[in-house]
């Protein structure tokens, strides 16, 4: 080995990370937690994009009616009109009892990820773990009903 291929002198090799999104750029400037809103608002583009809408409705029953409608209000222009309109509908529709069976967005995320997961869209999982800050990324990836593989790929993010 030649002295300057020494392992004690070469860098530290460390990923780059991600360029940032739209989302996350708003957040940051705003020094404010996203609390899933950009993650849950880029999955459901994402579900609607791959003509997933039954998905999508799915998941949003899953969430509770607060976190749908912070969604609105948070998110507004990174939704799109279709998303927009979806979860409008999804909430002028919704009936009482979905509230007591709701699961914590990160929860509900989390199903999603694994079905994804299962069906090959990794580029997909990866654009809604973009969204998600390190405090939401841990709690993600020590979520047990998560799949190892997608728990893995959050160490990429954080």
């Amino acid at each position: 080995m030649y002295p300057d291929h020494e392992l004690s002198s070469l860098p530290e090799y460390r990923a780059p990370r991600p360029r940032l999104s739209r989302a996350r750029a708003e957040v940051d400037a705003r020094a404010c937690g996203m609390n899933c809103m950009h993650a849950l608002a880029e999955m459901l583009r994402q579900l609607y994009a791959a003509r997933q809408g039954r998905a999508a409705d799915v998941l949003m029953d899953r969430c509770s009616r607060e976190a749908l409608e912070k969604l609105l209000r948070e998110s507004s222009a990174f939704l799109g009109s279709r998303v927009r309109y979806a979860v409008e509908d999804r909430l002028r529709h919704r009936k009482p009892q979905l509230d007591d069976t709701a699961l914590p967005t990160i929860r509900a995320i989390a199903s999603v990820l694994n079905a994804w997961l299962h069906d090959g869209r990794r580029l997909a999982i990866r654009s809604v773990l973009r969204e998600l800050s390190d405090e939401e990324l841990k709690e993600l990836a020590a979520l047990p009903e998560l799949n190892d593989e997608v728990a893995t790929m959050t160490g990429d993010f954080s």
